[in-house]
C-alpha cells in the first residue's frame, strides 16, 4: 500500500496530525487529545473510534434569547445551501449551531485529498453564517 494513502487500517490523530503538519498548516491538540486546525476556522478533525470516518466539526454560539424557530430557519438554510457541511443545532439549551463533515474511509483516501476536504469544510462556516445567522450568532 502506498504511504500517502490514509485507510482504516492506518488512521490515527498522530498520522492525521502529522499529514496537516507536512501542509505547513496551523494545527494542534487541544486539552481533550484531538485535532484541532486553524484554516478560515478552528476544525476539529475526529477519527471514529471504529475507523470507519472521520468527522470535521466546527461550532458557533447562538446569541441569548435567540428563539428556537430562528435558530431551526437558520439550520434548515445552511443545510439548503451549503451541501458539503451539515449543519444542526445542538448543546445543553440548544445554543450551539455545529457544522460537520463525514469522510467515509470505507476505501482509502490520499493525504492530499484530506487537506483539500479540510480546507474547503472550513471555507464554509463564515459564510453560512454571514448569509443565514449574521443576527443570531455570535
Amino acid at each position: 500500500m502506498p504511504e500517502n494513502l490514509i485507510t482504516a487500517d492506518n488512521v490515527t490523530k498522530e498520522l492525521l496530525k502529522s499529514i496537516f503538519e507536512s501542509a505547513m498548516m496551523d494545527v494542534s491538540i487541544d486539552s481533550y487529545g484531538d485535532i484541532m486546525v486553524k484554516e478560515d476556522c478552528k476544525c476539529f478533525v475526529l477519527p471514529d473510534k471504529e475507523k470507519r470516518r472521520i468527522t470535521l466539526l466546527t461550532f458557533f454560539v447562538f446569541k441569548p434569547k435567540v428563539k428556537d424557530t430562528e435558530k431551526l430557519l437558520c439550520v434548515n438554510q445552511i443545510n439548503r445551501d451549503y451541501i458539503m457541511a451539515r449543519a444542526v443545532v445542538t448543546g445543553k439549551d440548544n445554543n450551539i449551531l455545529q457544522f460537520t463533515y463525514d469522510i467515509m474511509l470505507d476505501g482509502e483516501i490520499s493525504y492530499k485529498y484530506l487537506v483539500l476536504l479540510v480546507k474547503r469544510f472550513c471555507a464554509i462556516p463564515h459564510p453560512a453564517v454571514a448569509d443565514y445567522g449574521q443576527n443570531i450568532v455570535e
